[in-house]
């Protein structure tokens, strides 16, 4: 078991670059070959609602995660999970904004209008949980640094929209940390369980450079999330099983 526990962790954190199909493969691929009673790989999809701090007419957008995380029941109450989310797609729209290019005509006509932004992260993040005892709720922090991949931002002026390679204006890395309350669903998804989480995460570094936003501009959100835990049909057969006091 310890093998496939610390394999699986190189894969979490060393391999970040992973496509979202390949993650997906991974986790179906040894998911329920490494599952124990202690440990096991889960499918990670969340809708983060993502702002700014300090930007003026800013409009919250939904986004999106996607990823794998690693499951250690450390005692009777504590858990831990290591995650990588390979898709973390950040979105909000600038009411007021401009167009930054070498094109001074473009400039003009793309002035003081709105901009849909979209971001792309890798996230990683380690959440420590406590499971109150006899209850299925779960309450846990994490650490998360995320990634910067790629930023596109599609502006609206007179003569339609115009799309532009947003990324020289996004700082490489963000990192913050994330409040989760999670209800785990233990006999649903065919005894296989479910977990829903509410999380609310606060960023620490500028998401924007000051060429794009002057000040403050830290990333937050509050995120809907869903946890799909890897089972054997053995363990999924326990979990359906009536607690007897």
């Amino acid at each position: 078991m310890k093998k496939y526990s610390a394999f699986i962790f190189y894969l979490l954190f060393a391999i970040p670059q992973l496509t979202t199909a390949q993650a997906a493969i991974l986790a179906m691929i040894f998911g329920d070959k490494v599952a124990s009673e202690k440990f096991n790989l889960s499918m990670e999809v969340g809708v983060p609602f993502n702002s700014f701090s300090n930007v003026d007419d800013l409009k919250i957008q939904n986004g999106i995660n996607f990823g794998i995380a690693g499951n250690l029941k450390l005692s009777e109450n504590w858990y831990v999970s290591p995650t990588v989310y390979f898709l973390s797609k950040r979105t909000v729209i600038l009411k007021h904004t401009n167009l930054i290019s070498d094109d001074a005509y473009l400039n003009s006509l793309y002035s003081d209008t709105s901009a849909k932004m979209r971001l792309n992260y890798t996230d990683i993040h380690v959440l420590f949980s406590y499971q109150l005892s006899d209850s299925n709720f779960r309450f846990g922090l994490s650490p998360q640094v995320s990634f910067f991949g790629k930023s596109e931002s599609t502006y609206s002026g007179p003569e339609g929209e115009l799309v532009q390679n947003t990324s020289k204006f996004v700082n490489k890395t963000d990192y913050g940390v994330i409040a989760n309350v999670g209800y785990y669903l233990k006999s649903a998804h065919k005894g296989r369980g479910i977990i829903l989480n509410l999380r609310y995460y606060q960023g620490f570094t500028d998401v924007l450079k000051n060429d794009f936003a002057s000040g403050d501009n830290k990333s937050n959100y509050v995120a809907l999330h869903v946890s799909l835990p890897f089972l054997t049909d053995e363990l999924a057969s326990k979990n359906l099983k009536p607690i007897n006091k």
